[in-house]
């Protein structure tokens, strides 16, 4: 199974990671990068979207070492006491020099108190 890819310029700025949370829901989230090969991971932030601190994360690494990188993301949606058929989404939003490259998202319907995911995408130039 091959990962949803993400590209991005390798002659342009570095690359932002923001974690989105929709329909006015509490959640929490860990962002990981990966090595291309999928053997080392390096932490990029956690945290939760209801604090005043930016769900958002430059990476700081030489542009070229994003090229085949795994960007990683669990994310907890705190859905309370849900209603019927009441749904959830979480986004994974890659920009470069303020203009979106892609996003990977989960949506669905939140049937108790929390839901768990995990987006993934590949980074490529």
């Amino acid at each position: 199974m091959s990962l949803f890819k993400i590209r991005f310029d390798q002659g342009g700025g570095p690359l932002t990671v923001e974690v989105v949370f929709g329909h006015v829901q509490v959640g929490a989230y860990a962002l990981a990068l990966w090595d291309k090969k999928g053997r080392r991971k390096r932490k990029i932030g956690e945290g939760i979207n209801t604090d005043q601190v930016s769900d958002a994360y430059t990476l700081r690494q030489p542009i070229s070492e994003n090229d085949g990188a795994i960007l990683d993301c669990t994310a907890t949606v705190l859905g309370g006491n849900p209603g019927p058929n009441e749904r959830y989404r979480v986004d994974m939003i890659v920009s470069q020099g303020g203009v979106e490259c892609g996003r990977q998202s989960e949506e669905g319907v939140l049937g108790s108190q929390s839901i768990s995911t995990r987006l993934a995408a590949r980074l490529t130039s």
